[in-house]
């Protein structure tokens, strides 16, 4: 095998699309723990706008397959390095690819984790446009009252009716005034449960068509660290053709860049793929394996 793809969902699809069109030999392994398999849509995704995250999947493995990349659905936990190559998943490869990606960490408050993907999300750009001129309700992370407010005023392009929720924390004269000037009310108080449909405060019931959270994430994988990729602010550390630190190691999507969206994942992944296929190409050309 040429390439090892690990993470199966749009950014490694996208990098083993991307090869296997090259002619290159991939094998993709996946665990099925894509990160926004929970909502009921993909958003914001040219050509996908009415997809769900396990439809868009499936095409992919479809269209992969289609190319002669081997899909197969295991979670890959370590890689074996043997001189300059690589054994992952009892394949032995020249380069080794890492679309682990995120897991996002939810506001600690009842009823968020029910009804995340459906009445609970986090992006406006991937859901605001559907719930449009509606009561919305940016609950903020405990903690991070500076993340709460920019995203409470980036919901506010969505909606006249935006309430900032801080479940506690108290904000700062400036916040306060920049909130007002967006139109966005504020409610300091802790909040009690998050319910289709409302956000149930100490002694008040908001409405709201949908509920917004701030989430902080984390790497789905802690793979690339055990192999000695350097990693900083919680993504993998690259060049602009995705290469780590380690030779023959690449990382794709939010695996290196946490704040792209779906498409800006596969995007990124495409590019990656092409830098690999070339740098295999220069190893080949040159005399190398």
């Amino acid at each position: 095998m040429d390439v090892a793809v690990v993470g199966g969902s749009v950014a490694g699809l996208q990098a083993a699309l991307t090869l296997g069109r090259a002619r290159r030999r991939v094998v993709l392994f996946d665990d099925g723990q894509a990160r926004n398999r929970a909502a009921s849509h993909v958003h914001n995704f040219l050509g996908a706008e009415d997809l769900s995250p396990s439809e868009l999947l499936a095409v992919g493995r479809r269209q992969v397959s289609a190319y002669g990349v081997d899909v197969r659905d295991s979670r890959v936990d370590d890689v074996d390095v043997d001189g300059d190559e690589f054994v992952v998943g009892g394949e032995r490869v020249r380069a080794v690819v890492l679309a682990t990606g995120l897991w996002d960490e939810l506001p600690d408050v009842p009823g968020v984790a029910d009804g995340w993907g459906r009445s609970v999300v986090a992006c406006p750009h991937c859901h605001g446009w559907e719930v449009r001129d509606q009561p919305l309700v940016q609950l903020g992370m405990r903690g991070s009252p500076e993340r709460s407010v920019a995203r409470a005023l980036l919901l506010s392009r969505w909606s006249d009716d935006v309430t900032l929720c801080t479940d506690g924390d108290e904000l700062m004269a400036l916040q306060v005034d920049q909130l007002a000037r967006a139109g966005v009310a504020v409610r300091t108080e802790h909040v009690k449960e998050v319910r289709t449909g409302s956000v149930l405060l100490g002694g008040a019931e908001l409405a709201a068509r949908r509920v917004f959270v701030v989430v902080r994430q984390h790497q789905q994988s802690d793979l690339a660290e055990r192999l000695g990729c350097q990693v900083a602010d919680g993504a993998v550390v690259t060049d602009e053709g995705g290469r780590t630190t380690m030779p023959g190691i690449y990382a794709v999507g939010t695996t290196t860049s946490p704040a792209l969206l779906a498409i800006g994942a596969a995007g990124h992944a495409s590019t990656v793929a092409v830098a690999v296929h070339g740098d295999l190409l220069e190893l080949e050309l040159s005399g190398g394996r």
